[in-house]
């Protein structure tokens, strides 16, 4: 069976001797009966195309792209994911930059994080010099990753804390080396691709600098201008401004209207069944409710089943409604729809879980992104500031 997934931007010609369509040849040993999943951008949005092999270990996607775009590859085979509890953690994908040229990719299924890319286009290269740069510590992370899960699926706290400082640590030397690159190669188009992943990382004041860094061709590029309006958008939850009202048809059939818990305090919580931390979260976030609920605390959840990749709307219900079930959870919950209103990007969601605190005037005074014991420590201590007892 041969299938060739292809997309089609409208074509700015950021190179001019540049072909004009892309053709990336992977070559997966061990790929076996797996699909290939990509995850793109397509007209300034994310977007995830299912490739099957043109033969053994042969997969073949060809289209164009309007700018280079940063992709990631993924084996769709669940023997190695990290399962944790309810939840589970795919293995490391591929990150390389696309653009309308020839690409090989020779990887091994079961590490394709660590595939070797061959190219002759210039921006291909110098991000891929990125990649090589970090390899060795995503190598380490992978490894730190399946001995935190063993530990945790073992209820072996002892050494968990240890292992965490050094994902914290990995994480962090990998956001400074691409700042580095950035501060370094302003005039390259990989700088924007740099500055657009640094995104949930830097101060959006940071981002907003650095941008205007870039030359006219990245800046007036469809990827710039779509950075550009993320900056922008990202603004409209910064602290001290009014909350995006909504109201929407919630678990139970009744509306959940954020703009009717006025004099509340709102803990507005973007998660998904398949995200692992987004769940890991929920047994500290059911011991606040517990103690502030009373004092006029709420928190509504916000589930984006449609992040893992299935459309079928009958599904994401029933994964939504399990996932609840499963983790006990008792405050209001919407199901996202972004057909009725689409909360992601009115929120400006780029990573889950994200959790925005409101307080009783209506006003965001705090924004958080993914799940560790310090985030969820800053929340009950601002929670105890706006409920003292």
């Amino acid at each position: 069976m041969k299938k060739i997934v292809s997309f089609v931007f409208y074509f700015l010609p950021l190179f001019l001797n540049a072909q004009d369509a892309f053709k990336v040849t992977m070559h997966i040993k061990g790929l076996g009966d797996h699909n290939v999943k990509v995850s793109f951008q397509k007209n300034g949005k994310s977007d995830v195309d299912t490739l099957v092999k043109s033969d053994t270990d042969l997969v073949i996607w060809e289209g164009k792209v309007e700018d280079p775009q940063l992709v990631r590859v993924e084996i769709m085979d669940t023997s190695l994911y990290l399962r944790v509890g309810k939840a589970i953690m795919p293995s490391p994908a591929l990150g390389f930059l696309l653009a309308n040229t020839n690409i090989e990719i020779n990887a091994d299924a079961k590490e394709v994080f660590k595939a070797d890319i061959l190219s002759k286009h210039p921006e291909v290269l110098l991000y891929n010099s990125i990649r090589m740069k970090d390899l060795p510590g995503a190598i380490e992370t992978w490894g730190l990753q399946k001995l935190q899960n063993q530990k945790r699926n073992a209820n072996d706290t002892i050494g968990n804390y240890d292992i965490t400082q050094q994902l914290i640590s990995l994480k962090k030397k990998n956001q400074a080396m691409r700042i580095q690159f950035l501060n370094e190669n302003p005039a390259s188009f990989t700088s924007l691709l740099v500055l657009q992943s640094l995104f949930l990382i830097l101060p959006i004041n940071e981002s907003e600098i650095k941008f205007n860094l870039l030359n006219d061709l990245q800046k007036q590029s469809t990827t710039g201008v779509a950075l550009i309006a993320k900056i922008e958008s990202n603004k409209k939850t910064a602290i001290g401004k009014p909350v995006i009202p909504f109201a929407q048809v919630g678990m139970d059939g009744n509306i959940v209207d954020i703009s009717a818990l006025k004099g509340k305090v709102v803990l507005v919580d973007f998660w998904g069944s398949w995200c692992v931390p987004c769940r890991m979260s929920h047994p500290a976030l059911k011991k606040l409710y517990d103690k502030y609920n009373a004092k006029g605390f709420e928190i509504i959840g916000i589930s984006n089943e449609a992040a893992n990749s299935t459309k079928d709307k009958a599904k994401q219900d029933i994964a939504w409604r399990k996932a609840i079930k499963e983790d006990g959870l008792s405050w209001l919950q919407v199901l996202y729809d972004p057909a009725i209103i689409d909360l992601v990007k009115e929120y400006d969601i780029n990573g889950y879980p994200t959790k925005f605190l409101i307080d009783q005037n209506g006003k965001f005074v705090m924004r958080i992104l993914g799940n560790s014991e310090k985030l969820h420590a800053e929340l009950e201590a601002k929670l105890a500031m706006l409920l003292p007892d």
